[in-house]
């Protein structure tokens, strides 16, 4: 490469905004390195911070007519590689779900099945709530007992009640998800199955 490293970054992006191929080398040789670097930290796999930077670098050349010679280069690719890494983390994550789905039961009675399991993973993490909370919540929410009845019953005001009701209402919306990710997704099929 003919490039002499003194070449300021805005000089190197002016030249391969012209269509410079070794400009464009040259900026790949100078920062490759440091981005393969936090590439690896995040992607953890040889191969992926590779394909990774092949991307990036592909992107860079793709739309070198629109980059600024004045902006700064590194923080531009640092954000390129950034994205790439969540769009991997993101298709990967999409590539979970549909795994997970296409173990849950479809057609008749699958309905039940996901109602069973939903309530499996509701048991699940009402059994990982405070004792005391635990007592108020199944007392109030399956034996519909008013919040003054469960205060009478427990030996605990009606405030006590409410309280210890709300945090486990909390504590359920916060870990449903956590524990039954494809929940929503089961409830979506069942609803439009008619419709497919």
């Amino acid at each position: 490469m003919n490039t002499p490293p003194d070449i300021d970054d805005s000089e190197l992006l002016l030249r391969m905004r012209d269509g410079d191929q070794q400009a464009f080398n040259a900026i790949y040789h100078r920062y490759k390195s440091r981005i393969a670097t936090k590439l690896f930290a995040v992607l953890k796999v040889d191969e992926l911070v590779e394909d990774t930077l092949q991307e990036l670098f592909f992107r860079v050349w793709e739309k070198r007519s629109s980059i600024d010679p004045e902006q700064n280069i590194a923080g531009y690719l640092y954000r390129i590689a950034t994205n790439l890494a969540l769009d991997h983390f993101r298709k990967l994550a999409r590539e979970q779900r549909i795994a997970a789905l296409q173990e849950l039961p479809q057609g008749e009675g699958a309905l039940h099945i996901y109602q069973e399991k939903l309530d499996q993973e509701l048991f699940k993490l009402i059994d990982q709530l405070p004792e005391q909370r635990k007592r108020v919540f199944m007392l109030c929410k399956f034996e519909n007992k008013s919040y003054e009845e469960v205060g009478q019953l427990l030996h605990i005001s009606t405030h006590a009640v409410k309280d210890h009701v709300v945090k486990a209402n909390k504590f359920l919306k916060n870990n449903y998800g956590k524990l039954a990710p494809w929940a929503g997704y089961c409830l979506a099929i069942y609803a439009l199955s008619d419709f497919l």
